[in-house]
């Protein structure tokens, strides 16, 4: 019998050897070890009815041999399952994977396109040039307008107001805002007094 040895094993921890008492008519002869008697009965010096302690218990080799290829069918189908249950596993593991992958490279893909959507559909933002100041300019008509012509204290009042605006929107540069406002003060006094002026002569020509 060429697999005693082999199904002997059966249920044994790796490394183990297991040793047999054999019996034959109530004669009792071993321990033998499996390949001894794996021999013996390639030999034909005992046979299959001879009985074998097993499990404290004598049976014959024949059931013995039965008993332990049941077992080994059944540690095989075991292993069988256990493998197919491990490759199941990793197949949907692998799949999850897949699908964790796919859809990062989705949400990815779809942030790219939104960042280009965003990048097209943005205002187009032009740099502002911001304007020199005219505070010495303005100082010097309404100066010029106070003392020696009238339209030019109206000029500074209007360019002064005006140019104040643009200094608040940030059109123009702040750093002569103090003699824009000079001007633009100068320029309204220089008005109103030639204003004034003008009302009190004529008024004085018509009381003559």
């Amino acid at each position: 019998m060429s697999n005693f040895t082999e199904l002997s094993q059966v249920n044994l921890a790796p490394g183990e050897n297991a040793a047999f008492l054999i019996r034959w008519r109530g004669r009792q002869e071993g321990p033998y070890s499996a390949e001894l008697i794996e021999e013996k009965l390639s030999a034909n010096e005992i046979g299959l009815l001879h009985e074998i302690l097993h499990n404290g218990q004598w049976i014959t080799i024949r059931d013995f041999l039965t008993g332990q290829e049941s077992a080994l069918r059944v540690q095989r189908q075991a292993r069988e399952e256990q493998e197919s249950r491990d490759r199941d596993e990793a197949d949907r593991q692998a799949r999850e994977m897949e699908t964790q992958q796919r859809a990062a490279a989705v949400a990815e893909e779809k942030r790219r396109n939104d960042l280009l959507e965003a990048t097209l559909h943005a205002p187009i933002t032009m740099p502002v040039a911001i304007k020199p100041h005219r505070g010495g300019l303005i100082l010097t008509y309404a100066l010029i307008g106070l003392f020696v012509c009238f339209p030019f204290s109206i000029g500074a009042w209007s360019m002064g107001s005006n140019d104040l605006r643009e200094m608040d929107a940030g059109l123009m540069d702040p750093s002569g805002r103090s003699l824009t406002s000079s001007g633009r003060s100068v320029g309204m006094l220089g008005s109103i007094l030639w204003i004034a002026g003008i009302l009190i002569f004529f008024l004085s020509d018509l009381n003559k």
